[in-house]
C-alpha cells in the first residue's frame, strides 16, 4: 500500500495515439512495448503517444508542481525530453479532507533513437522519478525485391 501522502503514478501508457479530453483517456493503439524505425540513428516512423496519470494527494494540491516525461537509453542517459513543465491540481468545493485528485496528460513523442536496444520512457515530478515504461527499438527489415 502506497502513502497517502505521496504521489502515485497511477499509469504511464506507450500508444499510436492519446489524448486527455475531459478528464477522460482517449487511447488508440496502446499498451506496446517494440518500436521499429527506418533507419538508425533516427526518429520513429511516426510520432507516438505518452500517456500519464498522477494521484495528487490531497496535501499536494493547490501548488505548483514540476514535471518532466523524458526517453532515456538502457544506460539512464536522457535522450530526449518528451514534455517538461508544471501543473497544479486544485481542491473542488465539498472535497472530503484527504482525498486525492487525479492529474492525466498526453503528449506526442518522436526521439531520435541513437541505436537499436532498450530505452525507458520516465515520468517524474519535482525531480522524483514516479516511474517508467520500456520499449525495445529495432530497424524495420530491408525489403527485398521480387522477381517474377
Amino acid at each position: 500500500m502506497s502513502d497517502p501522502d505521496e504521489m502515485d503514478l497511477n499509469y504511464l501508457l506507450v500508444a499510436d495515439g492519446a489524448q486527455v479530453v475531459d478528464g477522460k483517456l482517449y487511447v488508440l493503439g496502446g499498451g506496446w512495448d517494440r518500436l521499429r524505425v527506418p533507419q538508425l540513428p533516427g526518429p520513429p516512423a511516426a510520432p507516438f503517444s505518452v500517456a500519464v496519470g498522477i494521484s495528487v494527494p490531497y496535501n499536494l494540491t493547490n501548488q505548483r508542481l514540476q514535471f518532466s516525461i523524458e526517453v532515456a537509453d538502457a544506460d539512464g542517459v536522457e535522450v530526449c525530453t518528451v514534455a517538461k513543465g508544471e501543473f497544479e491540481v486544485g481542491r473542488p468545493p465539498g472535497i472530503r479532507p484527504g482525498t486525492s485528485q487525479g492529474f492525466q496528460l498526453a503528449v506526442p513523442a518522436s526521439p531520435t533513437f541513437r541505436d537499436a536496444g532498450r530505452y525507458v520512457i520516465r515520468c517524474s515530478v519535482e525531480g522524483k522519478e514516479l516511474g517508467h515504461a520500456g520499449i525495445e527499438v529495432s530497424t524495420l527489415p530491408v525489403s527485398q525485391a521480387t522477381t517474377l
